[in-house]
């Protein structure tokens, strides 16, 4: 038996829900449409696509002028939709996450991080939190395309569109799935996915403990900070209570590297122990060597020490205080606000105060011999001896002699003991680095092609006089403190700037640090961008598969799909590129090209949708 269904609408609007609600014996009321279906078919439609109840006959049915559609229609609509959204997005979340996580625990493993299978496994755990601001946009646009385009290739959009549902009201859940992906990507992309690059750093650093002993048994250098440490054994020692970590190594060299790759300064011990406190997101390691001979670039020459314990630990930060995406949103805000608390920059203003301490700590020696010729230099040490030294000027760290030449005089407890005339003669005042046997606080005096005269109580030399090669004399000090702490620079960057016509080094140290601070800032402002392209990219994709597959029902899914990831695709290295033209400076231009890629997927949102719109 054939019945008469009649779609009831308002307005020229009709719901669906009359295809398996009115079953009407009576002629269609005005303004309804009539259509000849069997009940089966009817009520198997509403059971199979729209999850609906069977509704009993209706036999009167009324409506008011431009009263719209019926409430519960959309509803059950939405809610069919937005539960398949969830479940196809979930699932192709869930594997682009899976695929790449094992994909990005590869180069770490490749380069020989020394990782455990537990660690490894770990690691790829972590890496699905960060991988969602990739996987997410793909897989809201597949997810979109594939629920809308079945729906459509299987004429129900048709059906819900001959009932008077507008296109805008079938897409209400893709547009507010995409609204929440928007919104939940850039809170994960400001909040957890850093802190978990943060762990996810902190596990690839691993134990310094680990790494050490992994270097050694690989005949390797341990890289910390701007040090390069080789030993050929190593054994672990005590821990005391506040957790510092000692390791014991055996024929170690430690050498100092320059940001070009030169080696600044070296140092060999027969023994040493490795100091390893951590705090603060900071590693302090301290060097202390026995029986040490040390070689820096500047000095030049060989010298031995029985001990060097630096008085400056080596500060190794953490992923979370060095690496911008390892930083939340205050955190990035916060750093761009003290710059001078960022690692490397920190690092760099710490040799500023060195740099600007040796240079006025050598301008004062300079005036002091200028003034009276004689400068007087004390042994830090307990032996009471005092060096003279006659010059008459100081150019750099050279002392230069009248027609006498060069003569210094070594006193012990006020007795002439021995001089000695230098063909060249040098003041060199280290820096405070991890290679100082002084702390950076001590000067050394460096005399080449030395004719060396000793003189005893009456007069007579003690011995004949001879001549050496060279002489180096460590750990004197002037009446005054030469160090950085005991010039005072509260300010290093505007002194620095002062004496950068007159110190190449200094004013190589503040062209580094303007260089660090201009990249530090494009690294903030191109790291906050980023991470709201990006959400809104995860908005945007959901919206234009779904109206692709609408337009292009009768093409095969995955075809519909490759239309709508290309501009997907676009947009990520667009965002890319624009990010790194920001970190080079050129913000308006970072901008625009960053935000260029949005503008081409809503671009082609809207022709397909105006497309769709006149079909």
């Amino acid at each position: 038996m054939t019945r008469r269904y009649v779609l009831v609408g308002c307005g020229g609007h009709a719901s669906i829900i009359g295809l398996a609600a009115l079953h009407l014996d009576k002629p269609p009321v005005t303004g309804g449409t009539c259509v000849n279906v069997s009940a089966a078919n009817a009520a198997q439609a509403a059971q199979t696509h729209l999850k609906m109840p069977r509704l009993g006959p209706v036999t009167t049915s009324r409506c008011q002028p431009r009263c719209g559609y019926h409430g519960a229609m959309p509803w059950r609509l939405h809610r069919y939709l937005l539960l398949e959204l969830l479940r196809i997005i979930g699932l192709t979340a869930a594997v682009l996450v899976v695929v790449t996580a094992f994909g990005a625990v590869i180069k770490p493993l490749a380069t020989g991080v020394p990782l455990s299978p537990t660690q490894a496994l770990t690691y790829v755990s972590l890496s699905t939190v960060p991988m969602l601001q990739y996987a997410l946009p793909f897989a809201g646009g597949f997810g979109a395309t594939l629920v809308l385009h079945r729906l459509a290739a299987d004429n129900e959009v048709v059906a819900m569109a001959a009932a008077g549902l507008p296109y805008r009201v079938i897409l209400v859940p893709v547009a507010a799935l995409s609204l929440v992906l928007a919104i939940v990507l850039t809170i994960l992309a400001n909040t957890a996915i850093p802190r978990v690059y943060a762990t996810m750093g902190r596990l690839l650093a691993g134990d310094m403990v680990s790494i050490m002993e992994h270097s050694v048994a690989n005949g390797q250098p341990m890289s910390v900070g701007d040090l390069q440490i080789w030993a050929a054994g190593i054994r672990s020692g005590e821990q005391d209570a506040t957790g510092t970590k000692r390791l014991q190594l055996d024929k170690v060299a430690a050498a100092r590297v320059g940001s070009d790759g030169s080696i600044l300064g070296d140092v060999s011990a027969r023994a040493a122990v490795l100091e390893i406190d951590e705090s603060d997101g900071l590693v302090e390691v301290r060097l202390v060597m026995e029986d040490a001979v040390s070689w820096d670039a500047r000095g030049g020459g060989l010298r031995g020490f029985p001990r060097i314990e630096p008085t400056r630990p080596i500060l190794v930060p953490m992923p979370e205080r060095v690496e911008p995406m390892a930083m939340t949103r205050s955190e990035l805000l916060e750093v761009a606000a003290h710059c001078d608390r960022y690692p490397p920059i920190a690092q760099r203003l710490t040799h500023l105060r060195d740099a600007i301490a040796r240079h006025e700590g050598l301008s004062r020696i300079r005036e002091d011999l200028q003034s009276s010729g004689v400068l007087k230099l004390q042994s830090m040490d307990q032996t009471g001896r005092v060096w003279l030294i006659e010059a008459a000027d100081l150019v750099g760290d050279a002392l230069r002699g009248g027609d006498q030449g060069v003569r210094i005089r070594q006193l012990t407890h006020g007795r002439e003991q021995m001089v000695f005339h230098p063909g060249k003669a040098q003041l060199h005042l280290p820096d405070a680095d991890q290679l100082s046997a002084d702390g950076g606080s001590g000067l050394v005096l460096i005399m080449e092609d030395v004719r060396i005269e000793t003189s005893s109580e009456d007069g007579k030399a003690l011995i004949p006089p001879n001549h050496r090669a060279s002489v180096d004399v460590a750990n004197l000090r002037t009446s005054d403190d030469l160090s950085p702490d005991g010039l005072k620079i509260d300010d290093p960057m505007a002194r620095g700037r002062e004496l950068a016509s007159v110190d190449r080094s200094i004013a190589k140290l503040v062209h580094q640090i303007d260089a660090l601070e201009a990249n530090l800032q494009g690294q903030v402002v191109s790291r906050l961008w980023r991470r709201w392209a990006v959400g809104i990219t995860a908005g945007l994709l959901p919206l234009l598969g779904a109206v692709l597959a609408l337009l292009m029902r009768h093409a095969q899914p995955l075809a519909v799909y490759m239309v709508g990831f290309l501009p997907g695709l676009a947009d990520l290295v667009l965002i890319s590129a624009g990010a790194g033209s920001m970190r080079q400076g050129s913000y308006a231009g970072g901008l625009l090209l960053m935000w260029s890629g949005s503008l081409l997927v809503v671009l082609a949102t809207f022709i397909v949708w105006w497309r769709l719109r006149r079909n």
